[in-house]
Order: structure tokens, then sequence, then C-alpha cells
């Protein structure tokens, strides 16, 4: 805020210039708290104001302005994944077994790597956490039936980076995509993408 003011002041306006000019910018309609004709007469004195709409260098300062107060509305994980989304992480993980698999990692990732990796996963796929749920048990119970050989851990069943391609692979958007079309004739090639610039 303070580096508004002195902005403002080193420009030669005033406060209540900066409100009009930034009201006649916007369309809207100023306060009857500001004498709006006092302001106007300095606003075009100053070159702001021509034939009583801002000039270039307003229109230009009415966009510098919206910059400082443009908020990005950070999305959080609920908004993202919905309210319930930590019990239905712990769902998730429920299903994985609580062991290393034969790739000498263990098959239950940290409960914060699964909040990173299913907020991409929903900013990227439509499935709904019950679809998401059955596909990772269909998942879980092929590899248990083979020994867990060649299975990914609960982490990198969400995602992982293919670093020759520099896409992110979703093997769980794979097996939504198998149980919602109710086939068990599943190949291993991911097929969902994303490319990583």
């Amino acid at each position: 805020m303070e580096e508004i003011f002195f902005k403002t002041i080193s420009l030669g306006l005033t406060p209540n210039s900066l409100y009009i000019l930034y009201c006649i910018g916007k369309n809207n309609v100023p306060s009857s708290t500001v004498n709006s004709s006092i302001e106007m007469a300095r606003l075009t004195t100053g070159e702001w104001l021509i034939d009583g709409k801002p000039s270039g260098k307003a229109i230009l300062l009415i966009q510098e302005l919206d910059k400082y107060f443009k908020t990005s509305k950070k999305k959080t994980s609920a908004n993202i994944m919905g309210d319930d989304f930590f019990t239905r992480i712990e769902e998730y993980l429920e299903i994985f077994p609580k062991f290393k698999l034969p790739s000498n990692k263990y098959a239950r990732s940290d409960k914060k790597n699964l909040e990173n990796n299913f907020r991409w996963f929903f900013e990227t796929h439509s499935y709904d956490w019950d679809t998401i749920i059955n596909a990772t048990k269909m998942y879980v119970d092929e590899y248990e039936r083979q020994g867990y050989k060649y299975m990914r851990t609960s982490q990198y069943f969400i995602r992982k980076l293919n670093p020759a391609e520099k896409t992110f692979e979703s093997e769980l958007a794979n097996y939504c995509e198998v149980y919602l079309n109710g086939s068990d004739d599943y190949g291993h090639d991911s097929h969902f993408k994303e490319k990583v610039v």
C-alpha cells in the first residue's frame, strides 16, 4: 500500500485524484465524499484526462494499479479434490500392501507426496474418488496374483515422470478408464501422458 502512495505522489497525483481516475477508467461511479469536479480539473491539467477520458498514460497507470490488487486465488487441496480428500487418500493408501515390493521400494508412499500427486491427477483427469478407489483395487489385485512383480508404488501409480519423453504418465488414469469400461483385459503401455515443459 505504501508503494502505491509514494507512486501517486511521485506522479503529482493525490489519493483522491487517483481514486477518481481509477473510477473513470473502470466506468465506476465515484463516491460523493470526494469532490469529483476538483479532482477532474486536476487530472485534466496533468493530462491524465483528455476530453473527460483517461489518456494513454492514465490507462497504463490503471493497469499497473490492477496488478497490485490482483490476487491469484490459490486452489487448496479441498477445492481440487473435495473436502474429504485426506480420508480418501488414506483409503487409497490402505489398498496397497504394507511391505517392500520386489523393486525394494515400499508400496505405500508418504501421504504428503500422495496429496501432491493427487492434486495433479485431479487437475489433469476427471475421475472421481469412487472410480479411483475401485481402479486401484483392480490394479493391486492384479499385481498380487503376480507376486507384486513390477508393481508401482502408491505414489508412482498416480503419476510418474517418463524422463525420455519428459511427460508424466498415470497408470491410475489407465486403470480408471479400464474400470469404467468394464474390461479386465489390460495392456501395460501407459497412454495417459502429460508433456512436462
